[in-house]
């Protein structure tokens, strides 16, 4: 018998003067002993007047349907209640974690009820390597799984389920349990005949009382670049002229690149807003960073202040890497909470 109760938890949305509202939640309980429960409810959003068009024609639901659902603080105490304790969410994706955490502290409601929280879509990357995001459709048809996908939240909580158990979603999960991390910093700054570059790593352990850094590497080079002129005859027949910057790729960066990339194995990534502030640096020495469990920054801290801490602003390397210790220890707790809710820590073995 399993020893973990699941959630599998998927949230239809709208846009309401320009912040997601939930209006429909399901989910499906897969308990220890196999017994499977069911959660659906539609939910009026706040001051809601009529449904976006697409969502309408997207999901079924109807303005009328919504005008007629209980509010979201009348829902959520019921599902609350209806999830249980000790139970561990599993998703499809970053948006659904995202909206209720969102609309939880919108309504003044406790959100802690929501943790761990697993997005089952990374999971199934990393464990395949995948670099495009697989949808819950080709995942059904990979895995020849019959069921009702109509963009409904309970319909697409079960087509996870199903998908979760197809997958050895439980074995997939404890293979990814890491308290490793690396963090990457990159600041690439065009001047007059070269791009400065700074990029830094810290890499490091996450205990459940405190951030051990084990090392922080920073390395400052100027790329060379210039500036090619190209013509390109239009349809018309007129000439476009194009400016394209050709810069030069170097190999301590490279090697640099490199080094980060074979730590980075099987360790959670924490980076300033996500792996594409790196993509021109990584696309100009050739490298691929493997898929793994990414966090950043932006999430971890959710202040831009907190987050432009981390920035070099002019110090000398020493001064910026000894700030980026203290940095560490500073914002530990956010780092160990979000590895909580996560459900990364590695469970010790107690010999009997």
């Amino acid at each position: 018998m399993r020893k973990n109760t699941y959630i599998f938890v998927d949230v239809e949305a709208t846009l309401i003067r320009g912040q997601q509202h939930i209006i429909e939640i399901g989910a499906i309980k897969w308990l220890p002993d196999g017994t499977i429960e069911r959660f659906s409810q539609l939910i009026q959003p706040y001051k809601f007047k009529k449904l976006n068009a697409h969502i309408q024609k997207l999901t079924g639901i109807t303005t009328g349907q919504l005008l007629n659902a209980p509010p979201f603080k009348l829902v959520m105490p019921k599902f609350m209640k209806w999830c249980g304790k000790n139970s561990i969410f599993v998703t499809f994706g970053e948006f659904d974690r995202k909206v209720l955490e969102e609309e939880l502290i919108r309504n003044h409601m406790d959100v802690r009820f929501l943790y761990p929280i697993i997005d089952f879509q990374q999971k199934y990357m990393i464990e395949n390597q995948l670099k495009e995001q697989p949808s819950l459709m080709k995942l059904l048809e990979q895995y020849d799984i019959t069921t009702d996908i109509n963009h409904r939240a309970l319909a697409d909580a079960i087509s996870l389920f199903h998908i979760f158990k197809e997958a050895n979603g439980e074995e997939l999960i404890e293979k990814q349990r890491t308290d490793q991390f690396g963090l990457i910093l990159s600041e690439f700054r065009q001047q007059e005949e070269t791009y400065d570059l700074y990029l830094s790593y810290i890499s490091g352990r996450v205990w459940p009382t405190f951030v051990d850094v084990q090392s922080i590497k920073t390395i400052h080079k100027q790329l060379f670049f210039e500036i090619k002129e190209e013509h390109k005859e239009l349809e018309d027949g007129d000439i476009e002229t194009i400016h394209r910057t050709m810069i030069q790729p170097n190999q301590e960066v490279e090697s640099f690149i490199k080094m980060m990339i074979n730590d980075i194995q099987d360790k959670v990534l924490i980076t300033r807003s996500g792996l594409k502030q790196l993509a021109k640096i990584n696309r100009l020495h050739h490298a691929v960073f493997p898929k793994t469990e990414v966090m950043t920054l932006q999430h971890l801290l959710q202040n831009d202040e907190a987050v432009n801490e981390f920035t070099i602003h002019h110090s000398s390397v020493t001064t910026y890497e000894n700030k980026l210790q203290q940095l560490m220890t500073k914002y530990e707790k956010e780092i160990i909470a979000e590895f909580e809710k996560r459900n990364l820590f590695v469970k010790e073995k107690v010999d009997i």
